[in-house]
């Protein structure tokens, strides 16, 4: 399914005024004062949940937390991901999932965001301006992860990755090939080996001098933003299993794509306070200023495209669940997985908004968000 992403529907005009770097384009917008729209009430309709194990899941996460810092000599950098409330994420984007299975899911979360950060981070990376070298360590990332989802694999892990952030993989490779049959396994591999192949996409275009397009960074943005990673996990964490004609039905396909939409373009929407502060511009709300001519319009453009892609997502929706009206248990299926994607969607806002992560803290947007770039 990877294969099959669009880019998403975004209006382009001529660039209003001249602005070649990134310096300029920090300069241009830092300072700004403008007003989020109410993203919560656009998909109000939508179910919204916490696992009632949420306390026994923090302290699991408390536990793995200690696990990688002890491999690691870098305490600020764990202890920014505790501020992030890793629990809530988890237990909201899997509210219904066993608790074994949320354990899985939520490890695949950490290890996502530290994964990330250590390629990624201008805070914490060693190698976010070293092509070579993580370029060494995305390869390495692959070769394990594709050897611990082949369930005929005699090597020893140990040997292919002694590296504790790859490592960290492990336990979500084994529970997931344990459980996934052979479509589902080729599924969540092929959507983490695009989320690698766009960290790369992404790096490359960081690392030149001239800014990317809105549709360069839309392309990469929804592979590097791991999105359909955590959806391909829905299957495993409520205990369904679909089938090959269902997962490429068009509208299937179409409710993929869209929920990748919503919740990229809301991480960047919700995130511009913090990348401005931190002198990032590589993101489509700075990216949209420029051909809009003002950060107000660019949030205004961004929400336009959440609100018209819940619009789409609703309509595929309607036309799957119809198709298989006359098979109650395969539908029945498709409905748990649909309300896995609104759950991610819902939890993905409401935990950006209170997550120390976006330094946001609020948890209403009842009347608009007002922030100060």
């Amino acid at each position: 399914m990877a294969a099959a992403v669009r880019e998403a529907e975004v209006i382009t005009q001529p660039l209003p005024f001249s602005v070649n770097s990134r310096e300029q384009l920090l300069m241009s917008i830092r300072g700004s004062r403008v007003v989020i729209p109410d993203l919560q009430s656009m998909i109000s309709h939508w179910p919204h949940g916490t696992h009632p194990e949420v306390e026994r899941l923090d302290e699991y996460v408390q536990k793995m937390f200690t696990c990688l810092l002890s491999s690691s000599n870098n305490e600020t950098r764990f202890q920014k991901l505790k501020a992030s409330n890793i629990a809530l994420f988890g237990a909201t984007w899997w509210p219904y999932a066993s608790y074994e299975a949320l354990e899985i899911v939520t490890c695949l979360s950490i290890w996502l965001f530290a994964w990330d950060d250590e390629t990624d981070s201008l805070e914490f990376s060693t190698v976010i301006d070293d092509w070579d070298k993580a370029s060494v360590f995305r390869h390495k990332t692959i070769n394990y992860v594709q050897q611990i989802l082949s369930k005929n694999s005699e090597l020893e892990l140990s040997e292919i990755s002694p590296d504790p952030i790859i490592g960290l993989f492990k336990p979500v490779g084994e529970a997931v090939s344990e459980s996934y049959n052979d479509r589902q396994i080729s599924t969540f591999l092929d959507e983490l080996l695009f989320y690698f192949n766009m960290c790369g996409e992404e790096q490359k275009l960081q690392m030149v001098h001239h800014l990317p397009t809105v549709e360069e960074y839309v392309r990469r943005r929804l592979g590097s933003g791991a999105v359909r990673v955590c959806l391909a996990t829905i299957e495993y964490a409520y205990g369904i299993t679909l089938s090959q004609q269902v997962m490429d039905d068009e509208a299937m396909q179409r409710i993929w794509h869209e929920a990748n939409i919503i919740i990229s373009t809301t991480n960047d929407i919700l995130s511009v306070k913090k990348e401005v502060a931190q002198s990032q511009v590589d993101s489509l709300v700075p990216l949209l200023s420029l051909e809009l001519g003002s950060v107000q319009a660019a949030i205004n453009q961004a929400v336009d495209i959440v609100r018209s892609s819940i619009q789409r997502f609703d309509t595929a929706e309607s036309e799957i669940l119809k198709r298989y009206s006359t098979m109650p248990k395969v539908q029945e299926d498709i409905h748990k997985f649909i309300d896995g994607c609104k759950f991610a969607c819902t939890s993905n806002l409401n935990w950006s908004l209170v997550s120390g992560r976006y330094k946001l803290n609020c948890q209403s947007m009842k009347g608009g968000l007002h922030i100060t770039l």
